[in-house]
């Protein structure tokens, strides 16, 4: 149909109240919805008024823990409004889901910098792996683009949503040499060196800076994956389950073979 976005989110709610409420969900939004499958796949029409393409929505619900379930998205539509059709799902399904640290992120980003980093706000769950949690963000311009500077567990990258389309561009965590700062009357400069050149996000509230490198120091001593070296080790059991359930995925049609390949490559890359 045009272009397939995956995805996965934590519901806080057990499997059978997650699949009902994410099928009854979407037969709420108007979608034409596949009745007691599991994944849930519906079908929502074009809709000029939202300037939205039509879509097939897939939604592997699995079971995580006893009060935790994971819905694994796959959204085929034309545009880029994948994520808004999720949001909307979620939304009307009246489920807690796990955010994953963004909530308490932003509010310790404050007022200006989530007023001028609001489009990135509102995706940052979808953008974000279930198997990591937001540490710290900082919301600045990049290379002329607006947008936010996000450090997580396991990753540093720079996120900008445009009303046309998003870019994000990851800095890879064994390249960079060094994080430092730079202060003027309008605004801090972070300066991130990384293999012999600089990727400088300008435009940072005052105060901010300080917080955003000293939270990437303090994770980097603390040992969360950021920079740690790749140690070769025999497959480790979680390993052998990850790729388990990504063959369950492949299996459920939510994953292509190309797709599952490559999944399972960015896995076994880890060991």
């Amino acid at each position: 149909m045009g272009i397939i976005h995956t995805t996965s989110t934590r519901l806080l709610a057990p499997f059978d109240h997650s699949f009902n409420a994410i099928s009854a969900a979407m037969q709420s939004l108007g979608m034409e919805v596949t009745s007691g499958q599991n994944p849930i796949v519906g079908s929502a029409r074009r809709s000029l008024r939202q300037n939205r393409w039509a879509a097939e929505v897939s939604a592997g619900v699995r079971q995580e823990g006893p009060s935790t379930t994971v819905v694994d998205w796959s959204v085929d539509m034309l545009g880029d409004k994948h994520f808004d059709v999720i949001a909307d799902i979620l939304g009307a399904a009246k489920v807690e889901i796990d955010d994953l640290g963004v909530a308490d992120a932003l509010e310790r980003l404050g007022k200006m910098g989530r007023f001028f980093g609001a489009r990135e706000a509102g995706t940052l769950t979808q953008i974000i792996h279930i198997d990591e949690r937001v540490i710290e963000l900082a919301q600045g311009v990049y290379n002329g683009n607006q947008g936010m500077l996000v450090l997580t567990s396991s990753r540093l990258f720079f996120f900008d949503k445009k009303s046309m389309g998003s870019n994000l561009e990851e800095f890879d965590f064994a390249a960079i040499s060094s994080i430092g700062q730079s202060k003027k009357m309008g605004g801090e400069t972070i300066s991130i060196s990384i293999s012999g050149r600089s990727a400088e996000i300008k435009q940072v509230a005052h105060g901010r800076s300080d917080v955003f490198i000293r939270a990437f120091k303090d994770a980097k001593a603390a040992g969360a994956n950021v920079g740690a070296p790749t140690v070769s080790t025999p497959a480790a059991p979680d390993l052998v389950e990850q790729i388990r359930k990504i063959a369950e995925l492949r299996d459920l049609g939510i994953l292509s073979a190309d797709e599952f390949e490559a999944k399972k490559s960015e896995l076994l890359a880890r060991m």
